[in-house]
């Protein structure tokens, strides 16, 4: 299902007239960090979500590069799932607003019907009463979501209304996981946790905060670079905190070292288009 929404996407996206910087947004110079090529830093980091989040989307139960716990609890893998698609979600924005030139109307609405597609089968399955989130939860992904891919497609005038309120229902959904796992198993009825779980939630948290970060900033008129920067500035800020000072991360048991790796590019990545 998801495969055959990004090719959908990817068939309508050429009746889309590619982005255009909006007329008040000036040229702002870039590589204020040194020789470092702003775009080319924020291309490697689309590449680089594009195959991690794949990796975790696709096969979430495989071992991981970072030699994480092995996932046998599918309550556990559906959350890796979707931090998988969090991540393709970045990427996405990255390979279409600054690969090729896309409108913005593309990467929103490959992204809001993978989302879709996900919850549609999460709500064709019950997964509500085996391992959760609860229908509510999946019927508010699927509805926002489908608010931002209809108003794209149709190149409604309300476009922008709905993807501000899928940034904003994405911002409080991942904060509520990062601040407090508790708190994000009890609100979105998550079944079937183990001792691993709380773990992962904060991890999808982090992951959800970072791309909403971007979306909230491409919703409310940033240039795609620019906003690239500020994802970058929340990657920087929040993997620091997750992967080192939360310690339910620290039960799944992921290899610190390679981790870093992700915070230390986003900082440079920020750095070279910010400053």
């Amino acid at each position: 299902l998801q495969v055959l929404a990004f090719l959908t996407a990817i068939h309508l996206s050429s009746a889309i007239a590619p982005f255009k910087r909006p007329s008040m947004l000036p040229a702002i110079p870039r590589g204020g960090a040194g020789p470092l090529d702003p775009t080319a830093l924020a291309k490697v980091l689309g590449g680089a979500c594009l195959i991690q989040g794949a990796q975790f989307a696709l096969a979430p139960k495989m071992d991981t590069l970072y030699g994480g716990m092995e996932v046998v609890n599918d309550c556990n893998a559906k959350t890796l799932r979707r931090i998988g698609l969090s991540v393709v979600n970045m990427g996405v924005h990255i390979y279409c607003l600054l690969f090729k030139g896309y409108d913005l109307k593309v990467s929103t609405t490959i992204n809001a019907l993978m989302w879709m597609a996900d919850a549609i089968s999460s709500l064709l399955n019950n997964e509500s009463e085996t391992i959760g989130p609860s229908k509510a939860g999946d019927v508010s992904i699927l509805a926002f979501n489908s608010m931002v891919a209809y108003s794209a497609l149709n190149d409604a005038p309300w476009f922008g209304t709905a993807l501000k309120s899928n940034a904003i229902f994405c911002l409080v959904s991942a904060l509520s996981c990062l601040v407090s796992p508790s708190l994000g198993i009890k609100l979105w009825d998550v079944k079937g946790d183990d001792e691993l779980t709380p773990g992962c939630i904060t991890c999808i948290g982090c992951s959800i905060a970072n791309v909403s970060t971007l979306l909230a900033s491409l919703a409310w008129g940033v240039d795609p670079l620019t906003a690239v920067g500020h994802a970058c500035v929340a990657t920087a800020i929040l993997d620091v905190k997750t992967f080192f000072f939360a310690p339910e991360v620290d039960k799944l048991g992921f290899n610190k070292a390679l981790l870093g790796i992700w915070p230390c590019f986003a900082a440079v990545t920020a750095a070279s288009i910010l400053m």
